[in-house]
């Protein structure tokens, strides 16, 4: 159930970000840069693609919270780079990167970006947003704080679940989501599309409800009981 859910949620999301992004982008996105890291299909295998030549991922990852910190990343880096790794793993949060709805602050990420280059990595970024492990830690305050626009998960006993998830079928979540997931793609496309720093980005991270099947809202038992696209 959860997994439904969660599928029928990133669907959604994606298709809103895709179509943000389109409208925010200044040029087609066929004239976007060609050798932009990508999947690409080479015989009966799929490879990275950056640069023009495949490439092998050796990386590691930081805990949730780390890249939250530049001065705490500052001497990790160094550490990386001598195991030998040539990529990392790192989250961005939501709640970092727009305090306040509408008002980007992209000083982490251009941070993130100087240090990795500092010691030839490169990065892959994690966009923990509306949820991270099922639960809602990583949106910024003004989501938090307002549980009618940003509706929560309701438990098997009605009980809203205030404090910890909100609901997967709110338009309000998804949208402001997908225009902040959005801005952050156009502001790397226009900082790392020399560099191409930047691997790949996670759009969301493991959507779901935390202490229960699934969401139990009027609106969740209607998607529920309405025939699965997935069977």
């Amino acid at each position: 159930m959860i997994w439904q859910n969660a599928t029928a949620m990133k669907s959604r999301l994606l298709a809103a970000v895709v179509l943000s992004m389109s409208l925010a982008a200044p040029c087609p996105l066929d004239a976007q840069d060609a050798n932009a890291p990508r999947l690409e299909k080479r015989g009966a295998v799929t490879q990275l693609i950056v640069d023009g030549k495949p490439f092998l991922m050796l990386a590691g990852e930081f805990y949730n919270s780390s890249s939250s910190s530049l001065e705490y990343m500052k001497p990790l880096w160094p550490r990386l780079a001598a195991i030998p790794l040539n990529t990392v793993l790192t989250p961005l949060s939501w709640e970092i990167i727009e305090p306040i709805e509408g008002k980007y602050d992209f000083a982490l990420i251009d941070g993130l970006l100087a240090q990795a280059r500092e010691h030839h990595l490169h990065v892959v970024f994690l966009w923990l947003a509306a949820w991270k492990n099922g639960m809602s830690s990583y949106p910024p305050v003004w989501v938090k704080q307002n549980t009618k626009r940003f509706p929560r998960v309701v438990l098997h006993n009605n009980e809203a679940n205030i404090l910890s998830c909100i609901a997967g079928y709110s338009d309000a979540t998804r949208d402001a989501d997908a225009r902040a997931f959005a801005a952050v793609m156009q502001h790397l496309r226009e900082v790392d599309s020399q560099n191409h720093t930047v691997l790949m980005m996670q759009v969301e991270n493991e959507v779901g409800v935390l202490g229960d099947t699934r969401d139990h809202s009027a609106q969740a038992d209607q998607a529920f009981a309405a025939p699965s696209r997935y069977s």
